[in-house]
C-alpha cells in the first residue's frame, strides 16, 4: 500500500473515532450526568451505584435527604474538567426543605476512571463542602408562642395550661392489646388507634391516649394506674379556663391529624399541634406560629453547627367579643347538664356576641349558632308585632279557648289551658296558641316574614363560624298560617337567631351579630316607638304573671317569652323548651333539646344565668 493510502486510511479512522466520541459523548461527563440525574431525580440508591463506595454513598445520601426533612433536590452540572484518569465538575445544589424552602450552595464532584469506566469518587462533602465522616445534614425547630383568642377585653379565652399526658412508652408495654384496651375504658377513647400506634411506636416513644387537665387527672388516676404498662407525662397545651368554657366555639388544639396534613398542604410537620375545631380551628392560618428553622450539621445526631437560619414569627391573636363574665354565668346557668341544651347571649346595642355556652360538653357542635329548630312561642314576639302593625291593641278582648280549628285541623294550648275571654296582652303573658291561631287571618300571608325580617329572622349571619339565621316562609294555607303564628309550621331559628329578636325588642333596632372585633357593624330598619314599647310591656307580663315567673325572683328589670315548639311525630309530639329575655343592655337565649316546657325548663335556667351574673 503506498503512504498516500496509508495516510487517507489513518485520517478515515480518526475520523470516525472523533465522529463515534461526538455521538456517545465524553465517558466522564457522562457519568457525572448520570449520577447528577439520578440524585436529583430522588433516586438515591441507583446514584450511588454510579459512585465508588455504593453501600457507603447510599446510606449517606438517603441520610443527608431524610435529615432535611425529605426534601427534593435540583443538581445542575458545571462543565467537566479531564486530567488522565481523574475528572472534576462544580455541581451547583438546589434543596427545596419542607418548611424552610429553598437552599442553594456549590459543592465539587470528583470522578475516577478504572478499569475504562469513570465513577464519582464517594466523599461526604460531596453532598456538602463542610461535611465529613460521621456528620450529615438536618434540621432544627424552635417553637414560637400561639396566638391568643382573646376577649372584649383582651384578655386571653385561652392559654398555655399544665396537663398530664396519658398513655404509654411503646417500648415498654409488653400486651399492647391489653394496654390499649385498658386506656379506652379508662378514658372513653378508642382501643384500635391506639393499639397501632403503641406497635408501630419507637422503643423510647410515649404514645398519648389523652392529655388531661389535673383535675380530671386526678378523678381518673385509680383507673388509670389499674392499666397495664400505663405511663404519664407532665406537659402543658392551650386551654380555656374550663373544659366546658365555650368549648364547641373556641374550639381545641392538638396533634394534627392525617387529613389535616393534606388539607395543609405540608405547611404544618407531622406531630404539631393544630386548631381542630371551632375558632382555633377556623383562624388556624393566624394563630399558627411559624418557629424558627435551620439547617445544621448533626454529629451522632447532635446539632455542632448552624448552616442557614430562617426566623420564625409568634401566632397573631385574634380578639372577639366575648365576654369572660359573662360566658362564666352562661356556663353556670347549664352546669350539670349532659342532654342538648345551649346558651347564647348578645348586647343589644352592638349585636356583640358575649356568650356561647353548649351542652353535652363532649360535643363540639355548636347548637348555639348553628343549630336550627321551631321557636315554638317565641316566635310569638314577631307574630305580636305583625299584629300591632295591623293595628291590633293589647287591651283588646281576644278569646283564648282550650282548642281552636283552623283549616280543619284542631290547635291547642300546651297542657289543654284555657283562659277565655281576656285582653290581647294576657294571652301573651300564658302563651294562648288557641288566641295567637285566632288572629292568623287578619295578616297577609307574608305579613310575618316581613316582621320577622325586621328582627334579624331569615337573614344571612355573616360570622367567622356557622351561624344560621333562621327561616320565615310565608303560609300556603289557612293552617300552615295558624301554625305560623305559634312558631311552628317551617319556621325556624337559632338560640342565636331569638337571643337577637329579645335584643331588637330590648334596642329598638335588630344589630347583626359580631363575634370579632373586627366585624363591621350593621343594623336594621328602627322599629315604631309605640311597637318596641308595646312589646317591652309585654314581656315584662310574662316574667311577673305569665310563663316566666320562674325569673320574677331575678334582680333588675328582665323581660322575656318561654316558647315550647313541637316537632316530629307522636300523640302528643316531644318538644324543645325554649326562653328568650332581656335586661338591660343584654340580651339571651336559651334552648333545651326534648325539654317538654320553655316556661319549666329553659326560663329557670335562664334565671341562673341572671343570677350568675348579679354574684
Amino acid at each position: 500500500m503506498s503512504a498516500l493510502a496509508v495516510a487517507l486510511v489513518v485520517i478515515v479512522l480518526a475520523g470516525a473515532f472523533v465522529a463515534y466520541r461526538s455521538l456517545a459523548g465524553e465517558p466522564a461527563t457522562d457519568a457525572a450526568k448520570g449520577f447528577t440525574a439520578r440524585w436529583s431525580a430522588g433516586d438515591d440508591a441507583a446514584a450511588a451505584r454510579l459512585t465508588d463506595d455504593p453501600k457507603a454513598a447510599a446510606a449517606a445520601l438517603r441520610a443527608n435527604r431524610r435529615g432535611l426533612d425529605g426534601a427534593s433536590l435540583r443538581a445542575t452540572l458545571g462543565e467537566v474538567e479531564e486530567s488522565g484518569d481523574s475528572a472534576t465538575a462544580t455541581l451547583s445544589l438546589r434543596w427545596r426543605i419542607p418548611r424552610i424552602g429553598g437552599w442553594g450552595y456549590d459543592s465539587t464532584l470528583r470522578l475516577r476512571k478504572s478499569d475504562d469506566e469513570w465513577r464519582v469518587r464517594w466523599s461526604p462533602k460531596l453532598v456538602h463542602p463542610k461535611l465529613g465522616d460521621g456528620t450529615r445534614l438536618g434540621t432544627t425547630s424552635a417553637p414560637k408562642a400561639r396566638g391568643e383568642i382573646l376577649d372584649r377585653d383582651r384578655r386571653p379565652l385561652m392559654r398555655e395550661r399544665s396537663v398530664v399526658r396519658v398513655g404509654a412508652v411503646a417500648g415498654e408495654v409488653s400486651r399492647p392489646a391489653v394496654t390499649a384496651r385498658g386506656l379506652a375504658d379508662a378514658l372513653d377513647v378508642a382501643a384500635g388507634p391506639l393499639e397501632r400506634a403503641i406497635r408501630g411506636g419507637g422503643k423510647q416513644q410515649f404514645v398519648d391516649a389523652i392529655a388531661l387537665r389535673p383535675s380530671d387527672y386526678r378523678r381518673l388516676r385509680p383507673l388509670i394506674d389499674r392499666v397495664p404498662d400505663a405511663s404519664t407525662a407532665e406537659s402543658t397545651a392551650m386551654l380555656a379556663p374550663s373544659r366546658e368554657f365555650a368549648r364547641a366555639l373556641l374550639g381545641a388544639v392538638a396533634p394534627v391529624t392525617k387529613e389535616q396534613l393534606e388539607k395543609l398542604g405540608g405547611r404544618v410537620a407531622p406531630g404539631a399541634s393544630v386548631g381542630q375545631w371551632g375558632l382555633q380551628e377556623r383562624f388556624e392560618r393566624r394563630l399558627a406560629p411559624v418557629p424558627e428553622r435551620q439547617v445544621v450539621i448533626r454529629e451522632e445526631n447532635v446539632p455542632i453547627s448552624t448552616l442557614l437560619t430562617r426566623a420564625g414569627r409568634p401566632g397573631r391573636s385574634l380578639i372577639t367579643a366575648i365576654d369572660r363574665r359573662v360566658q362564666a354565668a352562661a356556663e353556670a346557668a347549664l352546669a350539670g347538664r349532659s342532654d342538648e341544651a345551649a346558651l347564647v347571649a348578645v348586647q343589644p346595642s352592638t349585636g356583640d356576641v358575649l356568650a356561647v355556652a353548649n351542652r353535652p360538653v363532649e360535643s363540639t357542635y355548636n347548637r348555639a349558632m348553628e343549630g336550627t329548630y321551631a321557636p315554638g312561642s317565641t316566635f310569638k314576639v314577631v307574630s305580636t308585632a305583625a299584629l300591632l302593625r295591623d293595628g291590633l291593641a293589647v287591651g283588646e278582648t281576644v278569646s283564648c279557648p282550650r282548642t281552636i280549628e283552623a283549616g280543619g285541623r284542631r290547635f291547642k294550648n300546651f297542657e289543654g289551658g284555657a283562659e277565655g275571654p281576656v285582653p290581647f296582652r294576657r294571652d301573651f303573658a300564658v302563651s294562648c296558641n288557641t288566641a295567637f291561631v285566632a288572629l292568623a287571618p287578619r295578616l297577609a300571608p307574608d305579613a310575618l316574614g316581613r316582621a320577622a325580617h325586621d328582627y334579624g329572622l331569615g337573614r344571612e349571619l355573616e360570622l367567622a363560624v356557622p351561624a344560621a339565621g333562621g327561616q320565615v316562609p310565608p303560609g300556603e294555607d289557612a293552617v300552615e298560617r295558624a301554625a305560623a303564628m305559634i312558631g311552628q309550621h317551617e319556621i325556624l331559628a337559632s338560640p342565636l337567631s331569638m337571643a337577637l329578636v329579645a335584643a331588637t325588642v330590648a334596642e329598638g333596632r335588630w344589630h347583626a351579630p359580631r363575634l370579632l372585633t373586627a366585624d363591621p357593624r350593621q343594623a336594621g330598619p328602627a322599629l315604631a316607638a309605640s311597637e318596641r314599647d308595646t312589646l317591652r310591656s309585654l314581656m315584662r307580663l310574662v316574667v311577673t304573671e305569665g310563663s316566666g315567673t320562674a325569673l320574677s325572683g331575678v334582680g333588675g328589670d328582665v323581660r322575656g317569652k318561654s316558647g315550647t315548639a313541637e316537632f316530629g311525630g307522636g300523640d302528643p309530639p316531644p318538644t324543645h323548651a325554649w326562653f328568650i329575655a332581656f335586661r338591660d343592655d343584654l340580651a339571651v337565649a336559651v334552648l333545651v333539646e326534648r325539654g317538654r316546657s320553655g316556661g319549666s325548663v329553659a326560663a329557670p335556667l335562664a334565671a341562673r344565668f341572671f343570677t350568675a351574673l348579679d354574684r
